[in-house]
């Protein structure tokens, strides 16, 4: 498995975990760090476009901030648990 798939994964892995709930990219690599994951915020947030292009993901504007916020959309969790969930 490349990097790249490595990250998706653990994305949708996080986000799997809480549904219905919205994380930025930063959350995300904060939280992958803690895991001793070394993805960086950049590279999160090119797989979260590239997971949202898909539609595994739906990014969610705050109207409070610039921020931008990711959840997993259904088919997201569907493929998540076909594909990750033991």
């Amino acid at each position: 498995m490349s990097r790249a798939d490595d990250i998706r994964k653990e994305i949708l892995l996080q986000l799997y975990a809480v549904r219905p709930l919205a994380l930025s990219a930063e959350r995300l690599a904060r939280d992958a760090r803690k895991n001793d994951y070394d993805y960086s915020a950049t590279e999160i947030a090119r797989e979260l476009v590239f997971l949202a292009d898909t539609g595994l993901l739906v990014a969610v504007a705050s109207p409070a901030t610039t921020a931008r916020y990711h959840r997993i959309t259904a088919a997201g969790v569907t493929h998540y648990e076909q594909n990750y969930a033991a």
